[in-house]
C-alpha cells in the first residue's frame, strides 16, 4: 500500500468512525448526564488489562468505546456461527 493509498484509507476510515457520537456519549457519562447504558463488568486477568488501556492510549480512544467496540464484533462473530450451525433456532 502506497503513502498515499495509506492517507486516504485512514481518512475514510476516520470519517466513517467519528460520526458514531462516542465522544459526546462518553462526556455525557463523564459529567453524570442521565445517559441510557448499562455496566458491564468482569474480572480480568492483569496483563490483559494492561494491554487494552495500553492499546487504548494508543489509539487515543476510551476504554468504553474500545470494550463496546470488541464486545459487538464478538456477538456479531456469534450470532454468525449460531445461525450457520442452528439455523432457524436464534431468538
Amino acid at each position: 500500500m502506497t503513502h498515499n493509498n495509506e492517507y486516504l484509507a485512514y481518512k475514510v476510515l476516520e470519517l466513517k468512525y467519528s460520526d458514531r457520537g462516542y465522544d459526546l456519549v462518553d462526556h455525557a457519562i463523564a459529567s453524570g448526564e442521565d445517559v441510557p447504558v448499562r455496566q458491564m463488568c468482569a474480572k480480568v486477568h492483569p496483563v490483559l488489562y494492561q494491554r487494552m488501556q495500553d492499546a487504548c492510549d494508543n489509539l487515543g480512544v476510551s476504554q468504553r468505546r474500545f470494550i463496546e467496540s470488541a464486545v459487538a464484533t464478538a456477538i456479531h462473530e456469534a450470532e454468525e456461527l449460531l445461525a450457520e450451525h442452528f439455523p432457524g433456532d436464534q431468538s
